[in-house]
């Protein structure tokens, strides 16, 4: 489905929306035969097995979404501001993380590599695997006024600048007060607190998921230009311009229909052109206001539960 709404091709893309719509169908007269198949046949039983799985894990979903939706959000790390060598960098705090780490960039930038000790190089493993440059074994770090010694591993592919690990954090009794969203130094009684989200650097969003309302306005975007593209039409967005009386015979071909629609007739076939008929894409126009993406999006929808239009 990926492949073919990146390929900006509708007809791709409704072919594969399709198969999709086809492989539904399919698991569910699967399931349906199951309640009528052999129950003593070991590859019914294990059709069961797994149907009542599937349905063990729905039930405690729908359960989660319904009593901790909480759990379904994204949570964000701990970052907060400090100074190295007088140069700003956002350290990120892990608890979960052995050793205090500093990547090569942020080293060179706050004009620390001489300090660099290489008979420190090695590996670091956790969840990756990564390269250790040296180690520097003192330098002065600022969080607000306070002046903390604190040693770095240099790491030579790390996408975040610093990270503030078990070491540092328990050498300066530091202590994560979720309550309050700071962190407090416990040797000095400081208290910084965590950066909001719009501070965090962009390295914190790579893991952000699309939502949903994303994803269906990005695929009909995709779908749109490719389809203005094709016809050389101007995008929905803009208002269509005032045009004179339609002819004689173009009057008698539209009295058929009913009065002449609001939206122009590329809009119309973009729709058809998705193997929707002209009276689906009539009236999802005329419930959108005109609005390509809507329309589009609200068909695809409904043909989910729909059997195929005939050609």
């Amino acid at each position: 489905m990926a492949e073919a709404l990146l390929s900006g091709d509708p007809e791709k893309f409704a072919v594969e929306f399709r198969k999709q719509a086809e492989e539904k169908n399919r698991r569910e007269a699967e399931e349906r035969a199951l309640l009528t198949g052999d129950p003593f046949d070991p590859e019914v039983q294990r059709r069961i097995a797994a149907s009542i799985q599937q349905a063990n894990v729905n039930a405690n979903m729908e359960a989660a979404m319904e009593f901790s939706p909480e759990s379904f959000g994204q949570v964000h790390m701990l970052y907060i501001n400090c100074k190295v060598n007088g140069h700003h960098v956002k350290a990120f705090v892990d608890s979960g993380a052995q050793m205090t780490i500093m990547s090569k960039a942020c080293a060179d930038r706050c004009h620390i590599s001489y300090l660099m000790d290489t008979r420190w190089a090695g590996i670091a493993k956790g969840v990756g695997v990564q390269r250790i440059l040296g180690r520097i074994h003192m330098c002065q770090i600022s969080i607000n006024n306070d002046h903390l010694q604190c040693s770095f591993s240099i790491l030579e592919d790390q996408q975040m600048d610093m990270l503030l690990g078990l070491d540092m954090l328990k050498r300066h009794q530091c202590c994560i007060d979720l309550r309050k969203n700071l962190l407090v130094i416990g040797t000095t009684g400081t208290e910084t607190p965590f950066l909001p989200e719009a501070e965090l650097p962009e390295n914190a969003r790579l893991n952000r998921s699309i939502s949903a309302t994303e994803q269906d306005r990005d695929m009909a975007e995709a779908m749109l230009k490719s389809a203005e593209a094709s016809a050389g039409k101007p995008s929905s967005q803009s208002q269509p311009p005032a045009t004179s009386a339609p002819s004689t015979s173009a009057a008698q071909s539209t009295s058929s229909r009913g009065p002449t629609p609001i939206y122009p007739e590329h809009l119309v076939q973009t729709l058809i052109s998705n193997g929707f008929s002209r009276q689906q894409a009539e009236q999802e126009l005329a419930q959108t206001g005109g609005d390509l993406q809507k329309a589009l999006m609200n068909l695809l929808a409904k043909s989910l539960s729909m059997p195929p239009m005939p050609k």
